[in-house]
């Protein structure tokens, strides 16, 4: 399904084709047309620099093939006006049919609005969180969470086929469960009364004793001399429902959890690690088994295996994503912290070393959040050390609030989380703003219906003032913000494009009456314009995982 921009951009690019055919122009000689929208009302809808782009090819002046261009366009019946700007930039404004026109398509499109068609569509694996199950999910996971979620839906949106994927780091080798474990029983025997030393470098978060207390309530007193190989499994187990519950509840639902254990137990390492041999990508020294990493762009060689014969854990990171490519996946996207930033060469390394192709991996990775309160850094952990949970925070500010505000800057960035912000129930606060658009608009339909009003997009093309131009323009962004957002992976342009889409809502409720008992065309327009509104908001707000009342 073509949306607005893409059928200016297609128009364009015919009245190019006929220029350049009068002209005795070759076709491929035509660089790519790009069409914008424009910063400021008097400088049209859209405009397109085609002529600036063109001239070098053609050795042309630009304001020559404007002229011709404009020319061409103005047989169109989409534009109202194609004026030249500037060196050779030419605005574009469209008639109030043709405008009209895609304000009734995107009424009838309602919540599929935000959906496209994608040449080709592919099979995504996007694979996120991802934390060791010895504690509960915290704040510091809360932006690779809800990143990670809302770029699998735009990308469904955009037309791919996506699987959500947690890989549990269970491997019973595991240092760090290993000492979860320890700690867990150290508490365990403590509610039994018993004697008990704690681990050095164990874990003291009060989720600990509340994992040893689940323990004694489900499996009873009988474990106290039982070592890891009873702890460590149930612990784990219970601590991984834990974390499932506080995702769920911010929205996040995960295909699969992967075991990494469950290389190991079918043969997926050895499978890896023979298939590196066969391809000749590693070889032996000082009685380990090395992968040419080098080769393929990291800064140095990586052991695979250790001399004792252990495997390090880049050799099951091997396996695992091994392990995805044969399972189908075009494309493999990890979202990882920023701690992890030194493990894309290496992972990459091995994936070229088994003979998959490099751009075919992503990684994404996601940059610290500062926490503030009344304009101070707050130190966001308790008296144990351990950070504050993100059931806390959704506990604070809600599931909404505390979504949008992890999106609302590139994860590229560091960010500052303002709980002060966060709090208000104010226009003051984005999420609020936002979602009072939503609430409005579904409270003026409903006294619509009451007054006997009611919407007909067949009159959209009655929408000619300033503030109900740029809101149909902007409900017909949404489309064109979901397939930038799948192409580049920055999923915050969809959390400026709600806040935008509202704004331009306000000022047409503001300055555009819309029950109008003397016009009753125009209130026809403007309810089919306030529903094709509230079909955009539904649809970000799907996107960004977040609510959309109906009252406030």
């Amino acid at each position: 399904m073509l949306h607005l921009r893409q059928d200016v951009t297609r128009r364009v690019s015919e009245a190019v084709g006929r220029m350049a055919e009068r002209q005795g122009v070759e076709p491929e000689s035509c660089p790519p047309v790009e069409v914008v929208a424009s910063k400021r009302p008097d400088h049209g809808d859209y405009s397109t620099n085609f002529a600036l782009v063109a001239a070098p090819t053609w050795k042309r002046a630009p304001r020559e093939i404007a002229d011709a261009l404009a020319e061409a366009l103005r047989g169109d019946p989409a534009f109202a006006a194609a004026e030249i700007a500037g060196p050779g930039f030419i605005n574009l404004r469209l008639s109030p049919q043709y405008l009209g026109g895609w304000t009734a398509e995107a009424f009838r499109r309602e919540e599929r609005l935000g959906t496209l068609e994608a040449e080709p569509s592919e099979r995504y694996l996007v694979e996120f969180v991802s934390v060791n199950p010895n504690g509960p999910i915290h704040v510091g996971h809360g932006r690779g969470a809800a990143y990670g979620d809302t770029l699998s839906r735009i990308l469904i949106a955009a037309g791919h086929a996506v699987e959500r994927e947690f890989y549990v780091n269970d491997g019973v080798n595991s240092e760090q469960m290993r000492l979860f474990a320890l700690s867990v029983k150290c508490r365990y025997r403590e509610l039994l009364g018993l004697a008990s030393e704690f681990p050095e470098g164990g874990y003291r978060g009060e989720y600990v004793d509340e994992i040893a207390r689940q323990i004694l309530d489900q499996h009873g007193d009988g474990h106290a001399d039982d070592g890891a190989e009873f702890f460590q499994p149930t612990s784990q187990e219970l601590m991984m429902a834990v974390q499932r519950d506080d995702l769920a509840r911010f929205g996040v639902v995960f295909d699969r959890w992967f075991s990494e254990q469950s290389l190991y137990d079918n043969g997926k390492v050895p499978q890896a690690i023979e298939a590196l041999r066969a391809r000749g990508h590693v070889y032996e020294k000082d009685g380990a088994l090395w992968l040419r990493s080098t080769e393929f762009g990291d800064d140095k060689d990586r052991i695979v295996i250790r001399s004792d014969g252990r495997p390090t854990y880049i050799a099951s990171d091997i396996a695992y994503h091994k392990d995805k490519f044969d399972r189908g996946y075009d494309r493999l996207i990890n979202v990882w912290g920023a701690d992890h930033h030194g493990y894309i060469a290496r992972t990459a390394a091995g994936i070229q070393a088994l003979g998959y192709e490099r751009e075919r991996f992503e990684v994404v990775i996601t940059q610290i959040v500062r926490f503030l309160e009344h304009g101070e850094t707050k130190q966001m952990s308790k008296r144990d050390g351990t950070l504050v949970r993100l059931s806390d925070l959704m506990d604070e500010v809600g599931v909404d609030v505390t979504r949008f505000f992890y999106l609302m800057r590139s994860v590229d960035a560091h960010m500052d989380f303002d709980l002060d912000l966060a709090r208000e129930h104010s226009e003051k606060n984005p999420v609020y703003y936002v979602q009072y658009a939503h609430a409005r608009i579904t409270s003026l339909l409903a006294k619509a219906e009451e007054a006997g009003f009611s919407a007909d997009p067949s009159q959209c093309h009655l929408l000619m003032e300033q503030p109900e131009r740029e809101l149909a323009l902007k409900i017909w962004d949404l489309p064109y913000e979901v397939g930038r957002s799948a192409a580049s992976k920055e999923v915050h342009t969809l959390t400026t494009y709600a806040l935008d889409l509202a704004r331009c809502y306000h000022n047409f409720y503001d300055k555009c009456r819309v029950l109008r008992p003397e016009d009753p065309e125009r209130s026809a327009a403007r309810l089919a314009l306030c529903k094709a509104t509230r079909s955009a908001i539904r649809s970000v707000c799907s996107l960004l995982g977040i609510s959309a009342p109906d009252a406030m």
